[in-house]
């Protein structure tokens, strides 16, 4: 039985492209030149190429998919030196953060959604059923999200991207939410758009629920998913069946 469930946030409780598509293409020409560097066609789009970006499509399996800023800095860092450019790791996590913040906290910001959120808060409420987030996003940026969207209420547990959390697939935020509230792994379902997200919940030992409303298509799952939905509006269905 499903006792606890970890959300995904992009990709999963938001629409990814709307957000993280547009701030990827915004931020990387600022950040080559905050850095000094020519934000030549080319450099743009080797470093978009690095991250998962190529012609507005995204790699499910690309670093903007799932990776943390400090994963996405070291890719980044890489891709310069093949160019004969250096930015350190350290500088360029601490930019690349600032700069996506900037961007997806903006008030301008719009949070595309795929259900009425509330009510979908409410069923998993009165099911028991203990909420959190498991986000390789920053905490502010995912406090920020929920704030906008009107659930942080709902959310018992928020785990995120602040410094020192190991990103997923990592069990450290899996034990962090089974360990607060009681849970054994088999009790907590993961529910998230990418193949990263279903390892998350495997190696752990919790229940793999995919999404097709993100970057992935079914087959980009592999054989990971318990199951399957077109999106978490159709969860509370999933959930009856299970």
């Amino acid at each position: 039985m499903i006792k606890g469930i970890l959300f995904d946030k992009d990709g999963t409780l938001v629409d990814f492209f709307s957000l993280w598509l547009q701030a990827a293409t915004a931020v990387i020409p600022v950040f080559l030149r905050r850095n000094g560097i020519e934000d030549s066609k080319e450099l743009v789009q080797h470093l978009l190429r690095t991250i998962g970006v190529d012609k507005g499509e995204v790699d499910p399996r690309g670093a903007l998919a799932y990776k943390s800023y400090g994963e996405i800095a070291e890719d980044v860092c890489v891709a310069l030196s093949e160019k004969g450019k250096t930015v350190s790791v350290t500088e360029a996590r601490k930019q690349l953060e600032e700069l996506f913040n900037e961007n997806v906290t903006r008030r301008d910001a719009k949070f595309q959604l795929f259900t009425d959120m509330n009510v979908l808060m409410e069923n998993l409420k009165s099911r028991n059923i203990v909420i959190g987030l498991a986000t390789a996003d920053t905490e502010i940026s995912a406090k920020n999200c929920l704030d906008s969207i009107g659930v942080k209420e709902f959310f018992d547990y928020i785990g995120a991207d602040d410094g020192r959390r190991k990103p997923k697939p990592d069990k450290e935020m899996f034990l962090e939410f089974a360990e607060q509230f009681s849970l054994r792994p088999e009790e907590i379902a993961v529910v998230g758009d990418t193949y990263n997200d279903m390892i998350f919940a495997r190696k752990n030992g919790g229940i793999a629920i995919g999404v097709l409303s993100g970057v992935s298509e079914a087959a980009d799952f592999g054989n990971e998913a318990d199951y399957v939905i077109a999106s978490i509006r159709e969860l509370p269905e999933l959930l009856d069946r299970i």
